[in-house]
């Protein structure tokens, strides 16, 4: 069990009201910093808290309004930057304050329990433009990130199932991105993981490497992707020692069967040496930002009719990255 505390002080003859006033808005901030932490109210507090529930409210509105849409990042191989998926992300256009970022709604979609409702909206978008583009031509992946919130909800393995079927989409074409602090999070979260990769559906583990994981996680929890962070990415071209995390990782992933995606690939040096490595996926501004979901069709649609024309021109078996792991693009 986890809980996140509140504490304020005061004076004999302070208002006991106010007390629990401060203590809760002390309590939300502590949330925000993370769960099992605490935070000591302090003047101003008030006004953060205040803005965040006026962004709660107004992300309401926007889940019944329009206002959200998906953009979407290519999953693709490497070295040559062949698309064989995409990354589904969420973006919040509105009406007046412009586009906000998901780093500031996602937090408070998590504070207020919205992130059910916008999980399973995301997710279904997700599937139905995945089917879309596979009724263009080809068979791409769509990967979609799931929130701990979302997976402790009675019912979630059947939502998914729901969606799927009503996209008329195979499960094993979605992919679950789940964070590690997801995969401790308990009996029921590990059940309706389980449930979904019996149903065909891929789970990957996302930002790997910077969580509470250990082998023991990845050797009993149905995960078929190790999503390699950024930060692992970015020290690829350097020293032995810098490349280090990013070699350990890709090992791991060969021995437990699993395969491995490399986030936030920039540049193509860290592409080829990354492919050296032994990684045979990656995503990142280096092949394409996310893009509109006309945009991200084409350049699957693309990528598919080069990849059943005979391949690229970089030969050498390149084609087999498709086929492996056995589970990530069938």
């Amino acid at each position: 069990m986890q809980a996140s505390i509140g504490v304020a002080t005061g004076y004999p003859d302070d208002d006991p009201g106010e007390l629990l006033r401060n203590a809760d808005v002390a309590m939300y901030t502590a949330k925000e910093r993370g769960k099992c932490g605490y935070a000591f109210y302090a003047s101003g507090m008030d006004a953060h808290v205040l803005e965040h529930a006026q962004l709660g409210a107004e992300l309401r509105r926007a889940l019944n309004s329009g206002q959200l849409y998906l953009e979407y990042q290519p999953i693709v191989r490497l070295p040559d930057g062949l698309a064989i998926g995409a990354e589904a992300l969420v973006r919040w256009r509105h009406p007046t304050r412009g586009t906000i970022p998901p780093a500031a709604f996602i937090p408070a979609a998590e504070r207020t329990g919205l992130i059910v409702p916008l999980g399973r909206w995301v997710l279904r978008e997700a599937c139905r433009q995945a089917a879309e583009w596979q009724i263009a031509g080809g068979t791409p992946t769509i990967s979609v990130n799931v929130a701990v919130r979302q997976l402790q909800e009675h019912g979630f393995a059947a939502e998914v199932a729901a969606a799927l079927r009503d996209a008329r989409l195979a499960p094993h074409c979605l992919v679950l991105e789940v964070t590690e602090s997801a995969m401790l999070g308990g009996g029921q979260v590990l059940q309706a993981l389980d449930t979904l990769h019996q149903q065909g559906v891929h789970l990957a583990l996302d930002d790997f490497g910077t969580g509470q994981s250990s082998l023991g996680l990845l050797r009993t929890c149905p995960v078929d992707i190790l999503k390699l962070d950024k930060s692992f990415v970015d020290g690829v071209t350097g020293s032995d020692r810098q490349a280090a995390v990013a070699v350990a990782i890709i090992q791991m992933a060969q021995a437990l069967g699993l395969n491995a995606v490399a986030e936030g690939i920039e540049t193509q040096a860290q592409a080829e040496r990354l492919g050296q490595l032994g990684y045979r996926l990656g995503q990142g501004f280096r092949f394409a930002k996310p893009l509109p979901a006309e945009e991200a069709g084409r350049l699957l649609a693309l990528a598919s009719a080069r990849a059943s024309g005979g391949g690229h021109r970089s030969g050498g078996g390149r084609g087999a990255v498709l086929e492996a792991p056995r589970r990530v693009a069938e």
